[in-house]
């Protein structure tokens, strides 16, 4: 399985979000994602489910597809956003 932080990142910044924004919808402060992002400490299963949310994936989905199949969903969602 790949590592959940790079997964994690990676959806960040294909939806353009800073970590700021992101640790305000999770509830946290910007360092402590920060530290959660980099592996430093880990995401609670709280905030993996937020995450999972708020980046339209299911939680089995974050947790057991590549980055590039989470990539790839990421994108047809914002083409059919567009359309």
């Amino acid at each position: 399985m790949e590592d959940l932080t790079h997964k994690i990142r990676t959806l960040r910044e294909i939806y353009g979000y800073s970590q700021e924004a992101v640790a305000y919808q999770i509830g946290i402060s910007q360092a402590a994602y920060c530290r959660r992002e980099s592996g430093k400490t880990r995401f609670t299963f709280e905030c993996i489910q937020t995450l999972a949310q708020l980046y339209q994936v299911s939680l089995m989905d974050l947790l057991n597809n590549s980055v590039e199949e989470l990539a790839l969903q990421a994108l047809q969602k914002s083409r059919s956003k567009a359309a």
